[in-house]
């Protein structure tokens, strides 16, 4: 039996986590609102026992989200899934709350993965807010390119090692197919997510997008599609030596000890 949260779900649906995100997901959800294809969209906000506004604001502004109260800070992997494992629509989204989506985004994002119906995961341009690009890993992660993220700005090796980890050098202009999807932003088949499970949750934070994309290849294409753009308020914050690094660090190792070996 389907969960009445679940009920009269529409043909695409989408999934946002946030924990203390008063500050940023009111842009998200004002975008989202005002998106060609909103009334085609169910959006669930799975909250992670925020102590600030999140929770109001969303009831109060945006009463046209489900949302799901967690009792306890779940992560983002683990959070998604409440809704991965109980949404029954064709196209599941991902998306961060500080992400914004030009009107014409998902309308775009999903005509793509309706005519290219071997695609298990798509992910798009990431822009910051003056529209230069964020280059996000586009490459399986691996020792090499975490030595190389964490040095980027200290020596020139690592520098290079990080713009091969991002095909930052690399010209595309058309869809390619990629090894690493933005956890930021994915358009999913939403069997795909299903028969792989969703989300791995040992993962608290960190790499779980690399492994949910690892895992969706299996099943279908991993495509990043340039044409198709969002805006994301990025925070880099795993290069200094605090609680970010280590749940980092640890989610690295998790990473590591599931995909040693494997050429998938």
């Amino acid at each position: 039996m389907v969960h009445k949260l679940f009920e009269n779900e529409k043909e695409i649906t989408a999934s946002i986590v946030t924990y203390n995100s008063a500050d940023e997901i009111d842009i998200l959800m004002m975008s989202i609102q005002e998106c060609t294809s909103f009334e085609e969209i169910t959006i669930y906000v799975i909250d992670n026992a925020s102590h600030d506004e999140t929770i109001s604001l969303i009831r109060k502004k945006y009463p046209w989200a489900r949302l799901i109260e967690s009792k306890e800070n779940l992560g983002f992997g683990r959070g998604h899934n409440l809704a991965i494992k109980n949404v029954q629509s064709k196209y599941h989204i991902i998306i961060n709350p500080d992400i914004s989506v030009p009107a014409d985004t998902i309308a775009k994002a999903i005509n793509y993965m309706e005519e290219n119906p071997d695609v298990a995961v798509m992910t798009p341009f990431v822009m910051n807010e003056d529209g230069t690009q964020q280059f996000l890993p586009k490459k399986n992660p691996s020792m090499k390119y975490m030595v190389g993220g964490m040095f980027e700005n200290r020596f020139q090796f690592c520098r290079k090692l990080r713009e091969e980890y991002t095909l930052q050098n690399a010209n595309i202009s058309s869809p390619i197919d990629v090894e690493f999807c933005t956890g930021a932003f994915m358009v999913t088949q939403t069997a795909a997510l299903h028969e792989v499970g969703g989300f791995d949750e040992r993962y608290f934070l960190h790499f779980e997008d690399a492994d949910l994309t690892r895992e969706l290849r299996r099943v279908g294409r991993a495509v990043y599609n340039p044409n198709i753009r969002v805006t994301h308020k990025w925070h880099r914050e795993n290069k200094k030596i605090n609680k970010s690094f280590w749940t980092a660090l640890k989610s690295m190792f998790i990473y590591m000890r599931k995909w040693s070996g494997s050429n998938a």
